[in-house]
């Protein structure tokens, strides 16, 4: 792959920063260095800044539905060795910066807690397990950063888990058979209470894994004497929650040890199996718009209870078996999300259920199983200066895929009869960059706007596309220090080129690009930093931000990107700004304040935006400058 042409890579989809925190969250779990290597310089850098060509490049691949995802198999997902090597392989071409390996016991923590999905395996206090990865992580570090060997390290757990297994299997078993026997005992309540009951411990994990076993074994055992037919379903469990073989064993190890790798030597990056790939876009709302037969559940050790926004004629408490061909007892919470996703839009969903107080299960249909639709963009009319000015205030909470055309129609129909725009970007973590660029089309039609740069070279320089219609009036950007990533380019581009202004708070300073990659292995999906981008006057964005021309007394940000650990060297670049000059109006000078807004923020910005006039931005360094500013390690980075 020619890291050079953005057109040939094969990417999924480019990510925005609300995917990265769970990143972020995970890498937390991992040691810190107890001490740093000195960072060496590289060269500086010469900037050749790519130029239209006659030939088109390849457009890149339409992003895919998020929701087209596979039903999973439900069994625990693994990994050989030769797959996990091919994908740090990738990672040390492709990554925007060359990756700093970890030290072994950083892997060996994070690679406890991925193992594990039960609490069972190795997170349990009594498992031995936990400490053999401690013992086998600097060898699975050599297999994995160095392509070292045949990955013996997984091969050593897996020779030291098969045996604790077996053993809890046997309790488990034994568990089983005492309950099946005493089960006609156990009222219909009771046996509600046990299949619906959760059961597994997030970190810290305090339940030995014997105790686990046999606890698992009464529930599942009591279930099969009220529920003889269903000997596949707690077959399948069975083997999910204490799989024996040991190759099955060394696979799963070599996929959690990549799983912890990867976030390691890229913050922002992760790795999921083709049955887990929905890990990859929880919580990004622009990646993932929720589950068309529930809005959260509880996994229990039947399957999943709903706890809330059952999709008819689901109810809230059933405890859901299986969706289609898959049963949930035993899967991953991964999984069973994923599973409530897998179909296409508009498909019917069959469920099989235990509802408290039916006695026998019941199997459901949820028919046009349909997730909510975004919420359009939300407006705000605000008079002030004696009520003939009025400010129309754009809320944008994330850069959905959509957002060009929404900005453009709320431009279109909201403006006339308006003084002035302001686009409230606090708490907007980002989204997609393409859709940054196309509503930056609405403010500077035809503008070079974001080199995009990989290991000190610029690859591509984004360009924003000829508005029909563009927005010639005053605008303003709101910002905070939780605006990120596809947001900061929004606001950043309007200050670089002086069309707009900014006020509030340093933002997160997110500038790097992830993409999605489906083909570097067979029945897996790589989230990467590939890119890093700068502003359009060359200024680095990664780890510093953007600073407001108009400062405001705002709520402080929890954490910055700075604040992540094992970041990569901070990239300046050239100034690409159009020559021709944006016209930017000055803000209406009035003196009254504003008449009332939904938010006190808002009326305090719109007062000190009063009489304010855009364009106090200077062309920036010249290309040679900046090539050297790049060349330098920033504080905080290694």
């Amino acid at each position: 792959m020619d890291a050079s042409d953005p057109g040939a890579r094969r990417s999924l989809r480019r990510a925005g920063w609300l995917a990265a925190l769970a990143v972020s969250a995970l890498v937390a779990l991992a040691a810190r260095r107890s001490a740093l290597a000195p960072a060496t310089s590289p060269a500086p850098a010469t900037w050749s800044v790519p130029g239209p060509s006659a030939e088109a490049s390849p457009a890149l691949p339409p992003p895919p539905d998020p929701h087209a995802l596979s039903l999973p198999s439900g069994a625990p997902p693994g990994l050989r060795c030769e797959q996990a090597q091919k994908v740090t392989e990738f990672l040390d071409t492709e990554l925007a910066a060359p990756p700093i390996a970890p030290l072994p016991a950083e892997l060996a923590e994070a690679w406890a807690s991925l193992l594990d999905p039960h609490g069972l395996w190795s997170a349990a206090p009594d498992s031995p397990v936990r400490p053999e990865l401690l013992g086998a992580a600097p060898s699975m570090l050599g297999s994995l950063a160095d392509r070292r060997g045949g990955c013996e390290g997984a091969e050593r757990v897996a020779a030291v888990w098969q045996p604790s297994q077996r053993r809890l299997l046997e309790l488990y078993d034994a568990a089983f058979a005492e309950a099946q026997r005493r089960a006609p005992a156990v009222s219909a309540a009771e046996l509600f209470r046990l299949a619906a009951e959760p059961l597994f411990e997030d970190d810290p994990v305090t339940r030995p894994a014997t105790e686990l076993s046999r606890e698992l074994g009464r529930r599942l055992g009591a279930f099969a004497a009220r529920f003889p037919d269903e000997v596949a379903l707690l077959e399948q469990a069975r083997a999910r929650f204490f799989p024996t073989q040991l190759e099955q064993l060394r696979d799963i190890a070599i996929l959690a040890a990549l799983r912890a790798y990867v976030p390691l030597v890229d913050p922002h990056g992760d790795f999921a199996p083709a049955d887990e790939e929905w890990a990859l876009y929880a919580g990004d709302d622009t990646l993932d718009s929720g589950s068309p037969l529930w809005g959260d559940v509880a996994r229990t050790p039947l399957g999943a209870r709903i706890t809330s926004d059952p999709a008819p004629p689901l109810q809230v408490d059933d405890v859901v078996l299986a969706i289609d061909d898959l049963t949930l007892p035993g899967a991953s919470i991964d999984q069973i999300e994923q599973a409530a996703r897998s179909a296409p839009a508009h498909a019917t969903r069959t469920l099989r259920v235990l509802r408290q107080g039916e006695s026998r299960l019941l199997t459901l249909r949820v028919f046009d199983a349909q997730v909510a639709e975004a919420e359009p963009l939300a407006v705000e009319r605000i008079r002030y200066g004696g009520g003939d000015r009025v400010v129309l205030r754009v809320v944008i909470p994330d850069v959905a895929d959509t957002l060009g055309e929404d900005l453009a129609d709320v431009l279109e129909r909201e403006t006339p009869g308006t003084s002035a725009l302001l686009l409230d970007l606090r708490g907007n973590g980002g989204g997609s960059l393409d859709a940054a660029v196309k509503a930056l089309g609405s403010f500077l039609p035809g503008a070079k706007l974001f080199p995009l740069i990989h290991r000190g070279a610029v690859t591509e320089v984004l360009e924003a596309e000829r508005a029909p219609r563009p927005y010639r009036g005053p605008v303003a950007a709101l910002v905070d220090g939780d605006t990120a990533s596809a947001a900061e380019m929004l606001a950043g581009a309007l200050q670089a080129y002086g069309r707009g202004t900014l006020i509030g708070s340093r933002t997160f300073g997110k500038g790097c690009v992830q993409e999605y990659f489906d083909d570097v292995v067979d029945g897996g999906v790589l989230r990467m930093t590939t890119l890093q981008f700068v502003m359009p006057s060359g200024q680095p964005l990664q780890q510093i931000g953007l600073t407001p021309e108009l400062p405001l007394a705002l709520p402080p940000a929890l954490e910055r990107e700075s604040q992540i650990t094992r970041q990569p060297i901070t990239f300046g670049g050239p100034d690409v700004r159009s020559p021709r000059t944006f016209v930017a109006p000055p803000w209406p000078r009035e003196t009254g304040a504003a008449s009332r807004c939904e938010d006190p923020v808002v009326c305090r910005a719109i007062s000190r935006l009063a009489g304010t006039k855009s364009g106090a931005v200077g062309r920036g360094p010249a290309p040679a400058d900046s090539a050297a500013r790049g060349a330098r390690p920033r504080a905080g980075t290694r």
